[in-house]
């Protein structure tokens, strides 16, 4: 098999530069980084430059390599408009280890900030803060060493993401191994005051009483048979059966019966029906846990649904 050498970058083909506009007061405190070692003051490239070469990278599938990269720094509209020159592929290479990545961070948590909710009245106002927190795996290449997963042939780095469920965009990222923990990632993410929705994946009975203790809430999934105490049987009101709702509880105790497992305060377990049905045929029945006891039962069931739509 021949190898094979990327088209071309055509200037014609990179759509949507006028919007990276909205993002030059969020990359100004990039310019200096990196200029420190530069004692002959000839550098051409900056940070906040290539912050916006990699962006216009991962927003036009054109642009499919390192040399198209490169391609696009000799394009005029682009040298206008971002003040970059023409830059070799040997800086560009070397801008990967110069630049420190962790100070984008900064500028992801800012835009963040500026998303809108997409939902309204009593709905929004219910789960305005509500983060889905999830993880995913990004093949990795073998000589990326840090990138620990199955084996030195098979390795991955896992993206965490904090992610506004109804401003539709993610407000925290960090990135590790492959075999990391989701469960402390998910601890590292997670701001006092916020309301965090998870996967079965990161069930941890401890880990709610963390996040409750932080003080934040949560809504989390555990197995369908559970093991749980009862304190109180709330009603399902009709609207809530409408969403799915076929029980509604506070409890008294979480996990198997053992004295160490009383609840310190109360937690609440809803039962929602999903609509499909198990390898059994049976019908499948989400069992939620959260330690929102003022939310309706039928807004405890968005919110978890709302929420796992990005975590699929």
């Amino acid at each position: 098999m021949g190898f094979c050498v990327p088209a071309p970058v055509i200037a014609q083909n990179l759509p949507g530069l006028q919007y990276f506009r909205l993002l030059g007061p969020l990359f100004d405190h990039l310019h200096a980084v990196g200029t420190a070692r530069d004692r002959a003051g000839n550098r051409q490239l900056f940070y906040d430059q290539y912050a916006t070469l990699l962006l216009l990278y991962f927003f036009n599938p054109t642009v499919t390599s390192l040399r198209g990269l490169q391609q696009m720094t000799t394009f005029a509209h682009v040298q206008t408009q971002f003040g970059i020159r023409r830059t070799s592929l040997g800086a560009l290479s070397e801008a990967a280890s110069v630049f420190d990545a962790a100070l984008l961070h900064e500028v992801l948590t800012a835009l963040g900030a500026q998303l809108q909710p997409h939902l309204s009245g009593a709905e929004q106002a219910a789960l305005a803060s509500l983060t889905a927190v999830d993880g995913s795996l990004l093949p990795a290449l073998p000589r990326m060493l840090w990138a620990l997963w199955q084996d030195d042939q098979h390795r991955a780095a896992k993206m965490h993401v904090a992610f506004a469920v109804l401003r539709h965009g993610p407000v925290d990222v960090t990135v590790t191994a492959g075999n990391a923990s989701e469960r402390a990632e998910l601890r590292r993410l997670v701001q006092p005051g916020g309301f965090y929705v998870f996967d079965r994946g990161s069930i941890d009975y401890d880990l709610f009483q963390e996040l409750h203790d932080l003080p934040c809430s949560f809504l989390g999934r555990v197995k369908a048979n559970a093991s749980y105490e009862v304190q109180e049987e709330h009603p399902v009101s009709a609207a809530a059966r409408a969403a799915g709702v076929e029980r509604d509880v506070v409890l008294r105790r979480l996990g198997t019966a053992h004295p160490g497992r009383l609840l310190p305060q109360p937690f609440r377990v809803v039962h929602v029906a999903t609509g499909k049905t198990d390898a059994h045929g049976a019908p499948e029945v989400m069992v939620l846990v959260t330690n929102r006891l003022d939310l309706d039962a039928e807004l405890v069931a968005l919110a978890y649904i709302t929420g796992c739509e990005f975590c699929k």
